[in-house]
């Protein structure tokens, strides 16, 4: 089985360079942001001045313009996000795909307000995580196209299971000093656990005789394809990648591991047997695995030669 595998996008229509292929694995993140661009870099350069005062960067950006000029960002960043899968659902192969961090597609949460405080912004994004399915308007009456969050497909003697959303290492833990109570970082550490055990779970009931291609929005963290390398980001030099993602690899050893959001992380690496694929940003972001399913065997993997790496 030939897979074709398509990075983050952006609202950018792909130019499809491999033509044999028996599916397609998007990597989410289809919706549109170059409206929001100019407001995302003026919250890098106020995170790097004084990340404890920053907002979030969508209350950074209503400050600016609104509510109602949000609404309208969100609104055509979604109808762009909308051709691009109507555009994959033409080619008439499986789409597998999940949702992206700017695909409009968060989990409803209780928080009316992520910046309060600590607890607030990190149990915000701990519900929007849990969203069971990618945003119906981009979605909806496409044939061919498989939503994979928190869901398992069969194709080919092939599972495909994936995790969307990530936009970060979820484990509040890590590297973070956070002004908690005893009570907060109990609740927040359940938030995390629960969203372990809603992965595992649902992955549970797939085939396990077959072999799993795990699909994850943010490839996992601590390896070769997370490091963020944009001098103008706060998070330079840092792993951004998902901790729950790794988690799940070193678990239950998928035989392929398919993540981006990181931009500039484009290429392979490995967690024990499984085999990581960043396929990059952009347009011409494409990678082509040649795959024998019954041997569960990986017996090529081609980049697209004309990838330049972008930051993220």
């Amino acid at each position: 089985m030939k897979i074709l595998v398509i990075g983050d996008l952006h609202g950018r229509k792909p130019r499809i360079h491999f033509k044999d292929y028996d599916c397609i694995i998007q990597v989410g993140d289809v919706c549109d942001d170059r409206e929001f661009r100019p407001y995302i870099k003026k919250w890098f350069s106020a995170l790097k001045k004084d990340r404890e005062n920053t907002p979030s960067v969508d209350e950074f950006i209503v400050r600016d313009i609104g509510k109602k000029g949000m609404k309208k960002l969100e609104e055509n960043s979604v109808k762009i996000g909308r051709r691009i899968l109507e555009y994959l659902d033409s080619l008439g192969k499986p789409v597998f795909i999940v949702p992206g961090n700017w695909d409009q597609s968060y989990g409803k949460t209780k928080i009316k307000n992520p910046d309060k405080d600590d607890y607030s912004y990190r149990k915000y994004f701990y519900d929007s995580w849990m969203g069971d399915r990618m945003n119906i308007k981009l979605t909806r009456g496409l044939k061919n196209v498989r939503d994979c969050q928190f869901k398992n497909y069969q194709f080919n003697n092939i599972n495909f299971y994936g995790y969307g959303l990530s936009s970060g290492y979820e484990y509040y833990k890590r590297k973070l000093k956070l002004n908690l109570s005893n009570k907060e970082k109990n609740l927040l550490e359940k938030s995390y656990f629960n969203l372990l055990k809603k992965l595992f779970n649902l992955y549970s009931k797939r085939n396990k005789r077959l072999s799993t291609i795990f699909i994850s929005h943010n490839i996992p963290y601590d390896t070769k394809l997370d490091t963020v390398k944009n001098k103008s980001s706060y998070a330079h030099g840092k792993h951004l990648g998902s901790y729950v993602a790794r988690i799940f690899c070193e678990k239950y050893e998928p035989l392929i591991c398919i993540g981006g959001h990181i931009h500039e992380g484009i290429g392979k690496d490995k967690i024990g047997k499984t085999l990581l694929i960043n396929p990059g940003y952009g347009v011409d972001a494409q990678v082509l695995i040649d795959l024998d399913e019954n041997k569960r065997k990986v017996n090529s993997i081609k980049f697209y030669g004309k990838n330049k790496k972008h930051k993220h």
